[in-house]
């Protein structure tokens, strides 16, 4: 068996496709403001760079103030807190590694920036089953990635030692959050990668293209 002991995910275009109910807040802002719908690669392509990347590329704000954006990214986490179990579903494999996990008693959980009144009620609808060891939020360390805050307190809330626990996710952050904290790390290329970018650049240890690859790292 791999020595792998610990595995960590990001949640949002990691175990979770959540960009479908993103696409449906920020259309509902755009109609707010008398604007036509958004083109969905678009807002999938800055899910997993934050509300204020989505609230800016949803009324065009990149060039205003910090202060308006804020007031947006308020606006839209409002309509998304209305409508976050909407179109959610796990991706497609991840319901195998994760049952995997579980079966093989190795340890895994959820590291995310995602604040936990989202987070936790997303992980609590679809994820219910597989009875997640630890959600790790923002709100818990008053950071978010690629500070790597969060990942330790994840290492220490499961006893791992960081040389032989992976986190896994979809930005560059977390990859980067990772390897500040001494672990594995795993760049989910099927996930939210912004346009422009590829994960090949960003130099994790392992690559995943499909959410199934991860079982590789779970059998001998």
């Amino acid at each position: 068996m791999n020595n792998i002991e610990l595995f960590a995910f990001d949640l949002d275009g990691t175990l979770l496709d959540t960009a479908p109910d993103f696409l449906y807040a920020v259309n509902i802002l755009r109609e707010k403001y008398n604007l036509n719908a958004a083109d969905f690669e678009q807002v999938r392509s800055r899910v997993s760079q934050g509300a204020a990347s989505l609230a800016s590329y949803a009324l065009g704000l990149e060039t205003e103030s910090d202060e308006k954006i804020e007031f947006h990214r308020q606006e839209l986490l409002e309509i998304y807190e209305d409508c976050c179990l909407k179109n959610t579903i796990i991706f497609d494999g991840i319901e195998d590694v994760l049952d995997k996990l579980n079966s093989t008693g190795i340890k895994w959980g959820i590291i995310t920036n995602k604040p936990r009144r989202f987070a936790e009620i997303i992980v609590q609808d679809k994820l219910s089953k597989f009875s997640t060891p630890f959600l790790v939020c923002p709100d818990d360390v008053g950071k978010r990635k690629p500070d790597p805050d969060g990942l330790n307190l994840a290492l220490e809330i499961s006893g791992s030692n960081p040389k032989n626990s992976i986190y896994i996710g979809d930005h560059r952050i977390d990859i980067i959050a990772g390897e500040k904290a001494n672990m594995i790390t795993g760049a989910a290329a099927y996930g939210y990668i912004p346009l422009g970018d590829s994960a090949k650049d960003w130099k994790a240890d392992y690559l995943f293209n499909q959410p199934k690859e991860i079982n590789d790292l779970l059998v001998k």
